[in-house]
């Protein structure tokens, strides 16, 4: 057996601490500011026969409640897995082909229909964690290109770290949450 070198010993302690680092800042605690909120859970209709959407009765809208990448657990009643990042291609051309609860019309949410989720009174990450569990705070990105004269092409986003937007490239990876419209009964 080889004896670990002082390099290789230096290098993975900087890795596990920028490991640990990233983990805490990725899944910090979510922060409210009173007891009111933004986004009211009576605004939400979960199904029992599908919980893996729920049905926003002020927008019209089903979201899925777990970010792409992740799976929703019945058993705990939360988002399992790793929630993964795409470009803003990527994450278009996913939308195409995404299917959740037996339906394939979801598509990447426009700036508007995103920033509709947004719990105004939380941080960290700023929306409802109980309609939308284990939800990362990150940049989303949304289907809106910011019209703009610059030369480079961008596209909103909402930072759920704030409940903030901002445009970006294209060419950077963010989290994606689908969309689509809800069936009317």
């Amino acid at each position: 057996m080889k004896p670990v070198n002082n390099k290789a010993k230096a290098l993975a302690a900087i890795i596990s601490s920028f490991l640990m680092t990233c983990s805490t800042f990725a899944f910090a605690a979510q922060e409210c500011n009173g007891t009111t909120v933004t986004t009211d859970e009576s605004s939400f209709e979960i199904s029992e026969s599908e919980p893996g959407f729920v049905i926003h009765s002020s927008t019209g809208l089903a979201w899925a409640r777990c970010v792409v990448g992740q799976q929703w657990n019945d058993d705990d009643g939360t988002c399992d897995g790793l929630a993964v990042r795409l470009t803003w291609q990527d994450a278009l051309k996913l939308s195409n082909t995404y299917e959740l609860e037996q339906r394939t019309d979801w598509r990447v949410p426009n700036i508007k229909e995103l920033a509709s989720i947004v719990e105004r009174n939380c941080v960290t990450p700023a929306v409802n964690a109980t309609i939308f569990p284990n939800t990362p705070s990150g940049e989303f990105w949304s289907s809106s290109p910011k019209m703009t004269g610059d030369s480079g092409r961008k596209v909103w986003a909402v930072l759920f770290s704030t409940g903030g937007l901002d445009s970006y490239k294209t060419d950077q990876d963010f989290y994606v949450r689908m969309v689509r419209y809800a069936e009317q009964h």
